[in-house]
């Protein structure tokens, strides 16, 4: 760094302390000025930012305005000599005309002046007044440190002023994050599990049942698609489903797991019950945990780990053995209870006003569905190959072509998410930032879509990436890129 001499600020102290000294005799106590040299205090005041408006024909407009941003608080490490923000500020804040508010032990404090990114630092006196660009600061930041009362400096800080590279909110996707095909090469009626850092794919090769799983890293990468040997010949792919850490299906109307990838018949499989369908699971607060299931002469029975029993007669579920969406949520005002939602698809012509959605409580004994008949109510879409995820602290909804009246503009195939709130009761499409990208999705499903039901299957995993997988194994991933941030605290 190139030092300016500061010859006012010091002559100013100099002058000051000799003064002092030399009118001193026995009977003045001597004054000696501290050589602290502290930052205790630093926060941003206004500053630009662009926005997002809608101009007068409707169209989104970008436009600059000022926000204050003198509440987002600063750490100071005394220890490193550090300071910045670790709460970043968000995307598209202009950091390059920055007011900033310094308390320190001395009001003479000297920061090193960029003009440019690259250039050199030059000592400078800061005032409150002052526009500092922060944008040409270097990795470490910009330097600052504070003239004591007795002209020494201080141990300088380096300051940074962190924004986010990316919108938080924003669904970013690789839309070809894997290209390696199944080893059957195609797979429909497909269900995906995910379990221990490996998505698992049920499907079926013509009549023949697969299972095939590929190992994914926490950064979002697989590795190609790995077969499961000696499948029962009637497997039901869609009732694949992880249950209290295991990878549970049906097959002949019988319970099987997946133990070390081997298939074998499940020590909790029912004697005296044949099942054609598995719907869902739930796990409460307080570890009890639940398997629902849909048997083959169309009643639905519950399993808690230690005995079968019917649910409440006349549940009404729609087209049975098609694959259902589910999600389990615990009650966050009650450990013992857990809530559990149910997601399909009404493929008769009285149901396409809208889907299928039913809940249900894990001390209650039925399904309860939801009645969408209120001609005010958002409701549920009725999607072909429909997929339900929890995602973000949202139920959402997509897959195939939508024909619910209700939802005219969002037919076509993978063109719109539509999120739920309020546990299922309504639903409404998601215009901004959770997004498909734009046909290519549409194209990858249709061009499975003549191959049969299920042509793709969905999974999240634990590191908050939404998979998709297509009907020849390829892959595209997304993630809402706050949930990939590291936490700084």
């Amino acid at each position: 760094m190139k030092l300016k001499f500061l010859s006012i600020v010091l002559a100013g102290v100099m002058i000051t302390a000799f003064s002092m000294t030399s009118c001193l005799n026995d009977d003045i106590e001597q004054v000696t000025y501290t050589n602290e040299t502290s930052i205790t205090g630093f926060s941003l005041g206004t500053l630009w930012c662009e926005m997002v408006g809608t101009a007068q024909d409707g169209s989104d407009s970008l436009y600059m305005d000022t926000v204050s941003f003198e509440d987002y608080p600063f750490t100071i490490d005394q220890l490193n000599r550090t300071i910045e923000n670790r709460d970043s500020l968000p995307v598209n804040v202009d950091i390059s005309r920055v007011l900033v508010d310094i308390s320190a032990d001395t009001p003479y404090i000297i920061y090193g002046k960029i003009k440019e990114a690259g250039g050199e630092a030059t000592d400078t006196l800061w005032t409150s007044t002052d526009s500092i660009d922060f944008s040409v600061a270097p990795a470490e930041g910009l330097s600052f440190k504070v003239l004591s009362m007795n002209g020494i400096y201080g141990r300088e800080y380096h300051v940074k002023v962190n924004v986010h590279k990316q919108d938080p909110d924003l669904l970013t996707w690789s839309e070809n994050e894997s290209e390696v095909p199944f080893t059957a090469q195609t797979l429909i009626r497909q269900k995906a599990v995910y379990t221990n850092g490996r998505i698992y794919v049920f499907g079926q090769n013509g009549d023949t049942p697969c299972i095939e799983y590929t190992t994914v890293s926490a950064n979002g990468k697989a590795n190609g698609w790995t077969p499961v040997e000696n499948v029962p010949a009637n497997t039901n792919t869609y009732s694949a489903m992880v249950w209290q850490d295991k990878i549970y299906f049906l097959a002949g109307g019988e319970l099987y797991e997946l133990a070390d990838d081997v298939p074998q018949l499940s020590a909790d499989s029912p004697a005296d019950i044949r099942l054609q369908q598995l719907l869902a699971n739930a796990t409460t607060t307080n570890g009890a945990t639940y398997l629902y299931a849909y048997t083959e002469d169309n009643r639905c029975v519950t399993y808690d780990g230690t005995a079968w029993s019917e649910d409440t007669p006349d549940t009404a579920l729609p087209s049975a053995g098609q694959r259902f969406s589910y999600a389990a949520l615990p009650l966050s005002y009650n450990a013992n209870i857990a809530r559990t939602f149910l997601f399909g698809t009404h493929t008769d012509n009285a149901g396409t006003e809208s889907g299928f959605m039913a809940h249900r409580l894990t001390n209650e004994s039925t399904w309860n569905v939801y009645d969408y008949t209120q001609s005010d109510t958002l409701r549920c879409p009725n999607i072909a190959d429909a997929t339900m995820i929890y995602y973000d602290k949202k139920l959402y909804a997509f897959g195939g072509a939508i024909n619910s009246a209700q939802h005219e503009d969002y037919q076509a195939p993978f063109s719109t998410f539509f999120a739920s709130t309020d546990n299922g009761l309504t639903w409404k499409p998601v215009t901004e930032d959770v997004t498909f990208p734009s046909s290519s999705f549409a194209g990858k499903y249709e061009a499975g879509y003549a191959l049969g039901e299920g042509s793709y299957s969905c999974v999240v995993d634990e590191n908050n990436f939404i998979w998709i997988i297509w009907h020849d194994g390829t892959m595209s991933r997304g993630r809402i890129n706050r949930l990939g941030f590291l936490p700084k605290w």
